[in-house]
């Protein structure tokens, strides 16, 4: 049978659904007027930051020293780009600036990143309050309107975290018409879904973050506390029961040391925390967990924590070296015991200019890659090399960027040669009302050539990252970063800084037809053509306290996928609702 909109997408069935999307858009717009953030540190922490912007929000009657301190925040703020996000971090970071220029009062908010998943934080600059004025604030200092702040002086910063979130979710032809195949043998699946299942989802994230100075020396302790509550109501694309699910989400402490005089640092973190590195595409903070099965919240995706990872950072000038040991939270019934030993060394000539080198090792695993014939190799001693640089206006050339990173891997235990590698180019209009932005990415991932003397099938680790490298919230579901070359062109539009309107074209290829290691029912395919995903995603920071996620999608088969039974083309509609107080 064929599917009633086959690729080359018919028109009819396209724009109708991204019509009605980009109208609701266009009111959230047009209704919403005043400034806000992306609320709770649930949906900021890890979240690459992309930029920092320092403003003055207010000056004082001496515009001379405001402007020179402004200057000097601009220049000490700028070394956050990059990083991942943690707001007791970044707390203990301006208590340095707060003490040292001694005007005024400094805070932070956070808007969404140009690209799906990361971040801008905005440092504002208040020179009116005078800082003698501003003393302790806090619940504990008596100060109750600062709630959740518990305190915050310059030598120490305390917060409760009370946030949560509420989607309500619908998929019309999940699975593409054909659940029973896709899902055959899933641990994870207990009921397969009709034809249009619709269901939700919540959770509450409840504990404590803070940092502090230790004594007068450069050392700052901090760390997080929190507690997580998920839960599902009705049939969603796995299981029909209702459930609920209560643990430990983040669980960690460390210790910051920064130089007074040149701002180089040194980081060291542990426990149950989000780990990034660059854009996701090696490791994404999102893979440090999982949100399906009995643990529910499978599109709000709540939880994101390593079940135990081990962070350290320093920077020396324009060197940045960062190592890590990742043990991510994998359901128990399908916990491979996976962990990942890496280590980043980058170098930045510029702001906006960096290049960087990567190992990462799996060192432990009971995981497996098949070979043709049936045969498991180990995929415990798997290493992979690789070489990343990001380029912000090349050549001079204002609004574009350039981004590219190649991949190989081998094994210490068997002949493997694996590659991957992704081009980017993109040019944002910022002097155009919307400040529109259109980029193409071009990425490969080997698959394995069953003539061929080695193992070649690429093998993602952590990678993903919705809106960047989850190649498709359809497709993600059936597809990873292995045997995969994918064309993606990004269109995205700001129509006011708390809100992002970004649509997403993916067209999957297989390089290889042996497919072994992917979804059984894809494991030989007949055709290279997977299929192609269009997306349109927005963004809204309503306020400090709410942040809303709106998603429509329409993923069609392609010949590889319609040869074995995919019927029908895969829509899903989804509205998250994240909160923080």
């Amino acid at each position: 049978m064929r599917p009633p909109c086959p690729a080359p997408i018919r028109t009819c069935a396209v724009l109708p659904w991204l019509f009605l999307a980009s109208l609701f858009l266009a009111g959230v717009a047009v209704a919403q007027q005043a400034g806000g953030a992306i609320p709770l540190a649930a949906q900021a922490d890890g979240a690459p930051i992309e930029r920092v912007d320092v403003v003055l929000v207010r000056g004082s009657d001496n515009p001379a020293r405001d402007q020179a301190a402004l200057a000097r925040l601009r220049e000490n703020m700028q070394a956050l780009v990059g990083r991942g996000y943690s707001r007791a971090f970044i707390e203990r970071q301006l208590a340095t600036p707060r003490g040292r220029l001694g005007v005024g009062q400094i805070s932070h908010r956070l808007l969404p990143g140009r690209s799906p998943g990361s971040l801008a934080v905005v440092i504002e600059l208040d020179t009116a309050m005078p800082t003698t004025a501003m003393g302790a604030q806090g619940l504990l200092a008596g100060d109750a309107r600062s709630f959740p702040v518990l305190y915050r002086s310059d030598r120490a910063f305390f917060t409760a975290i009370i946030s949560g979130g509420l989607g309500a979710y619908s998929d019309l032809n999940p699975w593409f018409g054909n659940p029973a195949l896709f899902t055959a043998g899933s641990p994870i699946a207990r009921k397969r879904p009709g034809r249009a299942p619709g269901w939700t989802e919540g959770y509450t994230d409840l504990g404590f973050a803070g940092a502090a100075q230790l004594g007068d020396t450069p050392f700052y302790a901090y760390g997080a506390l929190t507690a997580l509550t998920s839960w599902s109501i009705g049939q969603d694309i796995y299981r029909n029961d209702t459930r609920t699910w209560t643990d430990l989400e983040r669980a960690y402490a460390g210790l910051l040391y920064v130089d007074p005089e040149t701002g180089n640092s040194f980081n060291i973190s542990a426990g149950r925390q989000n780990v990034t590195l660059n854009d996701g595409w090696l490791v994404h903070f999102v893979r440090g967990n999982a949100n399906i099965g009995k643990r529910g919240g499978t599109y709000l995706g709540p939880r994101n924590a390593s079940d135990f990872s081990v962070v350290a950072d320093a920077k020396l000038g324009p060197w940045t070296a960062k190592a890590f040991w990742i043990d991510p939270d994998e359901l128990p019934s399908i916990d491979s015991r996976a962990s990942y030993l890496g280590a980043n060394l980058r170098y930045t000539f510029r702001p906006g200019l960096s290049v960087d080198a990567t190992y990462i090792t799996v060192a432990r695993s009971t995981g497996s890659l098949i070979a043709p014939g049936g045969v498991r190799l180990p995929r415990e001693g798997l290493n992979t090399y690789a070489g990343h640089f990001r380029w912000e206006r090349p050549f001079g050339a204002d609004g574009f960027w350039l981004a590219s990173e190649f991949a190989y891997q081998d094994h210490e235990r068997f002949r493997m040669s694996a590659h991957a590698a992704y081009g980017l180019i993109g040019y944002q209009a910022a002097y155009l009302p919307w400040s529109p932005s259109l980029s193409y990415r071009l990425s490969y991932a080997s698959g394995d050539n069953p003539n061929s003397t080695s193992y070649n099938r690429f093998d993602p680790l952590l990678s993903t990252g919705l809106g960047n490298w989850l190649q498709g919230i359809s497709f993600g579901k059936l597809t990873s970063n292995s045997n995969l070359s994918v064309h993606r062109l990004q269109f995205n539009l700001v129509p006011m800084p708390t809100l992002n309107v970004t649509f997403d074209w993916h067209i999957l290829r297989a390089p290889e037809r042996n497919n072994l290691g992917a979804n059984p029912a894809l494991s030989t395919l007949t055709s290279s053509d997977i299929g192609q995903e269009f997306t349109l995603t927005g963004r809204w920071a309503i306020n400090r306290n709410l942040f809303l996620q709106t998603i429509g999608s329409i993923a069609v088969p392609g010949k590889a996928l319609r040869n074995v039974g995919a019927t029908r083309n895969w829509t899903t509609l989804q509205a998250s609702l994240y909160w923080s107080l």
